[in-house]
């Protein structure tokens, strides 16, 4: 299979601040919050099939409140913000496909590394936290958008269930509050 590059400049992405982001050397100076909220509050969780939009961007919001809720640090509150702000980038693609892409978890690492670096957070010092509060924001979400489904999803028993109050926010609600939380919780947002 031939990939058509039809409209592709090299490796770049153009992103909504203007620039390009260059996918085979991404570097810390072309990565800004405005962007990534712009982005994440587009791009809606689960692939689309929820019953309504539910963007990234709220899930990331939810996620950090509840980690500051838990008593946790600014720093790991960041990185639980900032968790998921590789998809601005690389798109948000669902589990199963993405544990069948390597060259995805690849470009992943890479991307958080770099934005890791242009906000002062390291990822890897707050795992533990990131995947505490994003798995228990997905079986908040899980229960909220599909109440009535009792499939117990893999690893569900293992975690007490978090109060979410969803209100299914608008894209512009979702980047406003985003960007909101960034500063709020001490992230550098440029004019």
């Amino acid at each position: 299979m031939t990939i058509d590059t039809f409209g592709c400049l090299g490796s770049t992405i153009k992103v909504s601040a203007g620039h390009y982001v260059d996918f085979s050397n991404p570097k810390p100076e072309s990565i800004e919050i405005r962007s990534i909220a712009a982005a994440l509050s587009k791009i809606c969780r689960f692939g689309g099939h929820c019953p309504q939009f539910y963007s990234v961007a709220e899930h990331s919001v939810h996620a950090a409140l509840l980690a500051q809720k838990h008593g946790c640090c600014d720093d790991a509150v960041r990185a639980v913000l900032l968790h998921d702000a590789t998809e601005a980038y690389l798109g948000d693609m669902v589990k199963p496909l993405k544990a069948m892409n390597p060259e995805y978890a690849k470009l992943e690492q890479r991307f958080e590394a770099v934005i890791g670096e242009a906000f002062g957070v390291d990822f890897r010092m707050w795992n533990d936290e990131i995947k505490r509060f994003d798995r228990a924001m997905l079986k908040a979400e899980k229960i909220a958008m599909w109440p009535t489904d009792a499939t117990e999803w893999v690893g569900f028993s293992t975690i007490g269930h978090e109060s979410v109050n969803f209100v299914w926010w608008t894209c512009e609600d979702a980047e406003r509050k985003f960007l909101r939380t960034c500063v709020g919780f001490g992230l550098h947002v440029r004019k």
